[in-house]
């Protein structure tokens, strides 16, 4: 029974190192400040600095699955609670935080697809994605604000869902927050008591602390990269992430983990296995194409939604 519940880990790679994250994303800002020095064709090189998000690592493999698609239909169908279409009749708009934004395009699909009009914060260690991100959403760059991406499969459609999918409404344009921060090696969120609290010479002027965290946090990748860092210490970073993103959740919060390197058994393993009254259950998955491949089962790529249940 034990080895069935030990935990797995992935070995060291380049793409679990803060320097390479700076260097790809110095190099994007790069070519948009000067698209002719670029790498591209030289018909290519006056199209508007253009960036397509879709080529950043951090996207490209989960594009290859439509899995930023298949998330955002997942928040913004009438099950999920804090769906926009459960929150528009003077209800409070859910507060979402992006753990390792990147490019910030996730931001941009919820904000202008989603219909999300509530604060959203993207975060990130690395100074030159805060930076690209914010390029990004000034100069309206993102493929989201672009035009409508396709509509999803009619497979993926429940009856409930054929509404009004799509329509602009109150908060579209206001902005998105992006913020260099460290979630590994901040406190200022954390407390003993599990709940977010401002710590004196640490608060962060984005964080809710009033409202104990925020409602959804979204992962696409960051515990992958997380999972791929060179840490010689006792105990991994891998293994202190699961509970620090469970504390910047309000209680009843929503974390979804987007993974292209961990299972769905692997990431509720990893997620799940505190003990206590204050911990992460699985909420629910969003459904991917599946293969069988030497007898085994599998798809490429998972998302798992987690709630913060606290017991009285």
């Amino acid at each position: 029974m034990a080895e069935e519940n030990q935990l797995a880990y992935l070995s060291p790679s380049e793409l679990g190192t803060k320097d390479y994250w700076e260097t790809y994303y110095a190099r994007t800002l790069a070519h948009i400040s000067n698209p002719k020095d670029s790498t591209k064709p030289e018909d290519d090189a006056d199209s508007d600095s253009d960036v397509n998000d879709e080529d950043d690592p951090g996207t490209s493999w989960f594009s290859e699955h439509n899995a930023p698609q298949k998330v955002l239909h997942f928040l913004t169908r009438k099950s999920f609670p804090l769906s926009p279409r459960n929150t528009r009749n003077g209800a409070a708009q859910p507060r979402i935080l992006d753990l390792g934004t990147g490019n910030g395009s996730m931001l941009a699909l919820l904000r202008k697809r989603g219909g999300f009009a509530g604060e959203m914060v993207g975060v990130d260690y690395s100074a030159q994605s805060v930076e690209l991100a914010r390029e990004l959403q000034r100069s309206r760059g993102h493929s989201a604000y672009h035009t409508d991406s396709e509509e999803e499969d009619s497979e993926d459609e429940d009856e409930e869902d054929d509404d009004d999918d799509g329509k602009k409404v109150q908060g579209e344009d206001v902005p998105i927050r992006f913020e260099e921060w460290d979630v590994l090696g901040s406190k200022a969120c954390l407390s003993p008591s599990g709940d977010a609290v401002e710590v004196t010479g640490e608060a962060l002027d984005w964080f809710p602390y009033q409202q104990g965290g925020f409602d959804i946090a979204l992962d696409k990748g960051t515990f992958d990269a997380i999972s791929l860092a060179d840490d010689a210490k006792e105990t991994r970073v891998c293994e202190r992430y699961p509970d620090i993103a469970r504390r910047l959740l309000r209680r009843g919060g929503f974390l979804v983990v987007t993974s292209c390197n961990w299972t769905e058994d692997e990431l509720v393993k990893w997620f799940t296995g505190a003990e206590g009254k204050d911990r992460l259950v699985v909420w629910g998955c969003v459904e991917y194409p599946r293969f069988r491949f030497g007898g085994h089962e599998g798809q490429g790529v998972c998302t798992v939604c987690f709630q913060r249940v606290v017991d009285a």
